[in-house]
């Protein structure tokens, strides 16, 4: 995190704040999910019983993603140069996924890595925490730290891919900023760099 000495009262222009630890707000988290569990039902479902069953007892002493994305995808390596959506979001793929794009009311698992832009300090990383984030593809309200820029990066993503988001403030947390589950504090007003890994789509089981 971004260390608070360097910034000065006098300053004109504010440096920007340091990631703080605070209390999460009431209802500001999303479910978490496990890839595991997951791909369980993915492949019981497309390999019939037996064989999805046989499947599932490798997936508990395997990590579930690598499975199913040996299985039933076939990734392709990016070019990692950014583009401009319709919506007007830059983005960057640095791996095209073999699987499905997510449609309205799909459920979604992401991998996320969300960084300010100006500064680099990380905010949170779900690969390192090991607590992926999962939600329900265009429910609203977007509960966080699910946002507009990450919904919009993800609509055009296919499962397996790779994708960093560049989200001015107004697609990201706006004006009032966020606390995470964790209670990690991203202030009011900030741009940020956030990488999704698309692990899951699938039909909403909620």
């Amino acid at each position: 995190a971004p260390s608070s000495s360097s910034a000065a009262a006098s300053s004109a222009a504010a440096a920007p704040a340091p990631a703080r630890k605070d209390k999460p707000l009431p209802g500001s988290g999303v479910n978490l999910y496990d890839p595991v569990a997951t791909a369980s039902r993915f492949l019981t479902r497309r390999f019939g019983i037996v064989g999805g069953l046989g499947l599932v007892a490798l997936l508990a002493s395997v990590e579930g993603g690598e499975i199913v994305k040996a299985l039933l995808e076939r990734d392709v390596e990016a070019s990692g140069e950014i583009v401009e959506l319709e919506s007007g979001l830059k983005v960057a793929d640095a791996r095209i996924g073999g699987g499905a794009s997510p449609k309205k009311g799909d459920f979604v698992g992401v991998n996320l890595l969300v960084a300010d832009a100006e500064t680099g300090a990380e905010y949170l990383n779900t690969k390192k925490s090991g607590r992926p984030i999962a939600f329900t593809f265009e429910k609203k309200p977007l509960l966080p730290p699910v946002c507009e820029a990450i919904e919009e990066g993800v609509r055009t993503m296919k499962r397996g891919g790779v994708r960093t988001v560049y989200a001015p403030s107004a697609k990201a947390y706006g004006e009032r900023g966020v606390v995470l589950n964790d209670g990690t504090r991203i202030a009011g007003n900030r741009d940020l760099k956030i990488t999704i890994t698309l692990e899951e789509v699938s039909p909403s089981y909620v």
